[in-house]
């Protein structure tokens, strides 16, 4: 249900799939979390990966940009 709601907003804002796809939403929020705590391990744990490497695979090289915010 959410993977649908996901897929018709990306359309709707003319995304394309290639540009992003649900699965860096998960790799974003690995990321934030290794960022925030400093500890990748917390990451792994938030992941449900078995491995850091696994977890180091979805944090790497994932950073943008920092921006402020609108408002």
């Amino acid at each position: 249900m959410l993977r649908g709601q996901f897929d018709k907003a990306r359309q709707e804002a003319g995304i394309s799939k290639e540009s992003f796809q649900f699965r860096d939403l998960r790799a974003k929020s690995g990321t934030d979390k290794v960022e925030s705590s400093g500890d990748i391990r917390q990451a792994q744990k938030q992941l449900g990966h078995t491995t850091v490497t696994m977890t180091e695979h979805y944090v790497r090289d994932r950073k943008g940009d920092k921006v402020t915010p609108t408002k």
